[in-house]
């Protein structure tokens, strides 16, 4: 195909719909922030919580990134994904902070400090918009029905969701930094074949976590953030529960 042909300079499909998708959640993320602050003195009781999860622990602002790593953060395209939860979130420490922790450390494993703060950085904030949503989830609707949701989140469930938005966000900086330096670094070739393997592991648990997590928001979080194969499937389909608001 010659080079002057429209198609040849367009983007993959793929990368259109995660530029919808980040939309849609930069949008819900100004629809609901009244919300969201209004959550903060609740108890976990009321808002259909696990105890361990008050939502101002939900709403805890992650570590920033380090310079060097914020600009791969930028690079990516992802600036929004770590700048919001530094704007909006609060001084404390997340339930959820420990199990992003470890999946970052894990995909970095020999990386430099650069690739190291950028993934850390990604996944804190992972934590940050999946207690975002889950803060104000007694307030939503089921994510197939749009019936009111009434039964508790369990921490198990939410770590699993952070988890999973995590890994779906350092999957997306890796493969940037590897398209723009010509898959020269081994050690981000190494990371980025990490987070291969770790979504052949968890992509049989997307679909059970959405049924377990149940409300529209954070059903929507995780079907678009997460590297599994029906990423996206619901907004190409027109049915995507973001569309709803």
């Amino acid at each position: 195909m010659s080079l002057d042909h429209p198609a040849a300079l367009s983007p993959p499909i793929s990368d259109s719909w995660e530029t919808l998708a980040d939309g849609l959640l930069i949008q819900r993320l100004a629809l609901h922030r009244a919300e969201i602050r209004a959550a903060l003195p609740l108890a976990p009781g009321e808002c259909l919580l696990p105890a361990e999860a008050s939502p101002a622990s939900l709403l805890a602002r992650p570590v920033p990134a380090p310079a060097a790593g914020l600009a791969l953060v930028e690079a990516a395209g992802l600036a929004y994904w770590t700048g919001l939860p530094q704007q909006d979130g609060v001084d404390g420490v997340s339930p959820l902070t420990t199990v992003v922790q470890e999946l970052g450390a894990v995909l970095t494993a020999g990386c430099g400090d650069q690739i190291t703060g950028a993934v850390s950085a990604l996944c804190g904030a992972a934590a940050w918009w999946t207690g975002a949503f889950a803060a104000i989830r007694y307030d939503g609707g089921h994510h197939r029905t749009l019936a009111d949701v009434t039964t508790p989140v369990s921490l198990a469930t939410l770590e699993r969701t952070a988890h999973l938005v995590a890994l779906g966000t350092a999957t997306r900086l890796l493969r940037r930094v590897l398209q723009q330096t010509g898959d020269a670094d081994e050690r981000v070739r190494a990371a980025f074949c990490r987070t291969i393997a770790e979504t052949v592991v968890t992509e049989s648990n997307v679909d059970t976590v959405v049924e377990e997590l149940g409300e529209l928001r954070l059903a929507d979080l995780l079907v678009n953030t997460a590297p599994w194969r029906g990423q996206h499937t619901a907004y190409r389909s027109g049915l995507g529960s973001g569309q709803v608001e």
